[in-house]
């Protein structure tokens, strides 16, 4: 696939997602699913009378199906609407439309709370994403239309609109994340997903910043990535403004892009397969920037979205455990595993910001970086660790009204123990299986510029997603199989936001 195919194989109108309508009514639909929240039937039973429906309650995993007027009707309970919230709404909805295509209909209706609507249109277009489209011979059938419908909703229509742009564009944004964490390393490289980085940010007119090789050359960790490989690193930096204008202080949001992670010469063993999504750091930006423009959202500050590329191969040229490397703001760094590469890439992304943008007083990190967070906190959560309490806890909400939880570990510079005899610092410790996921945070936090006095420090947060990202081939049952989860697309979009 050449830069066009690629950028074509992203476009949606080649995803077959479903048209979604809302309407207060559900003519036409072969099945009408309905969520029922517990002590809340009765608003229920007057819109459907009918007389199998007195027992109804509401209560969690409740299931009632009726054949009513050659409509199937599915009642579904929820438990208290109070434990609500947007993660558990937008897999309901993704999971009662996967439920309804096995009934072959031509439409789907699906009742929907208007403050859940974000959400069900987010998790109707997550789920109707098929992992399969670059098999030789996709499924051609046409989605089946949605209706999502609610009796309030003719009397709240512009409230309705917005929310509905806004789940469908966080779905793109997530959507071009998962496609792009789908193609295999042959097809997306280092200089083949920098080129479509490029174009992309032409299509959405943001500044884009492609470092030369004679610009990269003092970055010494970034190019030792790539060292055993035909590929070489890059370094991007997609610059966005709010729509007031450039702000006096900006924030730098830096992914990992790592095309594909062998492990270097100490390999992965049988853990290399889905290392293909190991750039998923890097496209979750892509994903925001997308889902910003698309969903009408501006920016609080000037925003350096970076995105360090790179490809951990095994070649002659490849880096060696015992070799030492100066990072791009002087510091030299050991490398103590060939397989603690993306934070090499980090670090030097860090280092170009802070040494070419002195304005920036928050930095971000996002990362498939540890399986020892994945061993932490398995797919729910994704770790943080941050510097400053405020900003730990900004992000933890953020996380909460996005439905990405991040769970936050201590932040104590005793788990900085990484120091090495022969360089300032090597890239694990001793220890590195002992919460290797803070280490590695540690890591980072060592190239972050320090200021004097803790007022004036630049505040730092990493998101580790090697576990929330959750590639589990099996799928789930509010996605279907063969892509990742999308994680970091609504969290940034709702730290960035307005």
């Amino acid at each position: 696939m050449n830069t066009k195919e690629i950028l074509n194989f992203l476009e949606p109108k080649k995803q077959n997602l479903p048209a979604i309508e809302f309407r207060g009514n559900f003519k036409g639909c072969d099945i009408v699913v309905v969520p029922v929240f517990e002590n809340e039937e009765k608003p229920v039973k007057k819109a459907f009378p009918i007389p199998l429906l007195t027992k109804l309650s509401g209560k969690k995993d409740e299931k009632l199906q009726l054949v009513e007027n050659n409509q199937i009707l599915k009642f579904i309970g929820m438990g208290p609407r109070a434990k609500m919230d947007s993660r558990k709404m937008r897999r309901f909805y993704g999971s009662a439309y996967l439920m309804s295509l096995h009934i072959k209909s031509k439409a789907i209706g699906l009742v929907c709370p208007i403050e859940w609507l974000k959400e069900a249109a987010l998790g109707i277009h997550m789920a109707g994403l098929n992992g399969g489209i670059l098999k030789s011979k996709p499924k051609k059938e046409p989605a089946p239309k949605v209706v999502i419908g609610n009796k309030d909703f003719e009397k709240q229509m512009s409230e309705a609109k917005k929310a509905l742009k806004v789940g469908m564009a966080l779905a793109e944004g997530k959507n071009l994340m998962r496609l792009l964490g789908a193609l295999p390393p042959n097809l997306l490289n280092t200089q083949s997903y920098a080129a479509v980085i490029q174009e992309l940010s032409k299509k959405w007119n943001v500044e884009c910043k492609r470092l030369t090789e004679k610009e990269k050359e003092p970055y010494q960790l970034l190019n030792a990535v790539s060292a055993g490989s035909q590929h070489p690193s890059e370094l991007l930096i997609l610059t966005v403004h709010p729509k007031a204008g450039k702000t006096s202080k900006s924030v730098a949001i830096i992914g990992k892009g790592l095309c594909y992670d062998s492990g270097g010469l100490q390999d992965k063993q049988n853990y290399m397969k889905w290392m293909k999504e190991d750039m998923a750091g890097s496209a979750s930006l892509l994903g925001t920037i997308l889902a910003m423009q698309k969903g009408g959202f501006d920016l609080k500050e000037t925003t350096h979205f970076t995105l360090g590329l790179a490809e951990n191969m095994m070649g002659e040229r490849a880096m060696r455990a015992d070799d030492i490397y100066t990072a791009g703001d002087g510091q030299t760094v050991e490398i103590g595993h060939t397989d603690a590469e993306g934070r090499l890439v980090l670090a030097d992304a860090i280092c170009y910001i802070k040494k070419n943008y002195k304005n920036v007083h928050r930095y971000v990190t996002i990362a498939t970086l540890t399986g020892s967070c994945a061993v932490a906190l398995g797919e729910n959560y994704t770790g943080m660790i941050c510097n400053q309490e405020e900003f730990a806890k900004e992000m933890t909400e953020n996380g909460k009204y996005s439905g990405e939880y991040v769970y936050a570990s201590p932040w104590d510079m005793e788990f900085d123990d990484m120091s090495s005899t022969n360089a300032d610092i090597s890239t694990v410790s001793e220890g590195e299986r002992n919460a290797g996921w803070i280490k590695a945070g540690m890591f980072l936090y060592r190239f972050i510029p320090k200021a004097k006095d803790e007022k004036g420090q630049a505040g730092f947060c990493h998101l580790d997603i090697a576990g929330s990202i959750d590639t589990k081939e099996a799928g789930r049952p509010w996605r279907q199989k063969g892509l990742n989860s999308g994680v970091g697309v609504g969290l940034l979009t709702s730290f960035l936001a307005q």
